[in-house]
């Protein structure tokens, strides 16, 4: 479907720095059934790493989407999660990751061009090289260090982030006809759907797994743990607005000594040891009102599973051998096979029939048909001989 003229500049950067302009800019982005995308955030500069610039192209039109410009977008966040609109990325883990913690934005039907260059036996993956093999374009990674969050930004930095999403969908077309005529094509879209969804699950899961591994050494009665868990929370929350590393604000020698207490009124917290530490940017008050909501909840905390026990160790080990082998006989990325979240929650969970690993949704019907039956029999195997040596 041909566009209408909205004034905007054809194959070329269009900043959008107002809601006027964003909704202009809609019209276009919303009918197209491909959209390319790329973020720059600030991570190197601030916690936890904030999207201070969003470009997107499509069809013949390039538009960065300022965020930092005080207007709201969220149907952005709809475009993202419409099934129908194909989203194009580059190694995406780092853009959904932070698409997830900042907006709360998930992505469905996405295609990363590195994932499938991984498929495709690719021996470099990056952009630049990318982009030469298969376009003959050249471009680098000059500004992808800068401080995206100081403005104004410079017309070669907007420059450099227009071409970063610009030929991202010429270089989709050419991977997937490549993925097509080897077959490969719905092996690829099931690690780019599964690949989307691990990383929402893993960025909740991976909260409560660094929370016990910051206090792995200590075990609390259920009441201490729910404050310790609801401390722990809102300091890292507090440390994201403020843009200050959360141990900088409450160690987690104070967080553990406050759940011990368990302090009731502000003299109470105020008295006890090692709350001078405290940073001046916390309100006590509000503190205190975490601490006694903690204490009154009846939440459950879920310890997450770990991989410390030796048979899962052993399982795990034996996993990344086969995927290793796997690799080898298709000559492509490791974690093209199976990425490694996914070994760990086989060798955690081992299941021990192809119904069993089916229901546990870990693999798709793609690879469940690939590698399934070599994965159990890798579990039957390793229990036989286990058996064995205990005989």
């Amino acid at each position: 479907m041909p566009h209408k003229k909205l004034d905007f500049t054809i194959n070329d950067y269009n900043l959008i720095q107002t809601k006027k302009d964003w909704e202009r800019a809609l019209k276009i982005i919303s009918i197209e059934p491909k959209i390319a995308i790329d973020l720059e955030a600030n991570s190197l500069y601030e916690y936890p790493g904030e999207i201070c610039l969003i470009q997107i192209s499509v069809r013949g039109y390039g538009f960065l989407l300022d965020p930092l410009a005080n207007f709201s977008f969220p149907e952005l966040g709809e475009l993202l999660s419409d099934k129908n609109i194909i989203k194009i990325f580059h190694a995406s883990e780092y853009d959904l990751r932070l698409l997830w913690n900042q907006f709360q934005w998930s992505v469905t039907n996405l295609f990363d061009t590195m994932l499938a260059s991984k498929l495709l036996g690719c021996k470099q993956l990056g952009l630049v090289y990318l982009l030469q093999t298969f376009l003959n374009v050249k471009h680098d990674k000059k500004f992808q260090k800068s401080n995206w969050k100081n403005r104004p930004l410079s017309y070669q930095q907007l420059s450099y982030a227009y071409r970063d999403s610009h030929y991202l969908i010429p270089l989709a077309e050419v991977l997937q006809k490549q993925l097509e005529e080897k077959n490969l094509w719905d092996e690829a879209q099931e690690i780019f759907n599964d690949f989307a969804q691990d990383i929402v699950v893993e960025e909740d899961e991976q909260k409560s797994i660094q929370f016990f591994k910051s206090f792995k050494d200590r075990i609390l009665p259920e009441e201490n743990l729910k404050v310790l868990h609801e401390l722990y929370f809102f300091r890292d929350e507090l440390g994201k607005s403020l843009h200050v590393l959360p141990n900088k604000l409450i160690s987690n020698k104070c967080l553990l000594t406050l759940s011990k207490k368990i302090p009731t009124t502000l003299d109470e917290l105020n008295q006890t040891i090692g709350t001078s530490s405290i940073s001046n940017k916390i309100n006590r008050q509000k503190l205190l009102e975490v601490i006694l909501k903690a204490k009154n909840t009846e939440k459950i905390i879920k310890t997450p599973p770990t991989n410390n026990n030796p048979d899962v160790k052993n399982r795990i080990s034996l996993l990344l051998q086969w995927r290793k082998q796997k690799s080898i006989e298709r000559d492509i990325d490791s974690d093209a096979i199976l990425p490694k979240n996914k070994i760990y929650l086989l060798a955690i969970y081992e299941p021990k029939s192809l119904a069993e690993l089916k229901n546990l949704g870990i693999l798709g019907p793609v690879r469940l048909k690939m590698y399934g039956e070599e994965i159990i029999d890798i579990f039957k195997k390793t229990n036989e001989f286990l058996e064995q040596e205990q005989s």
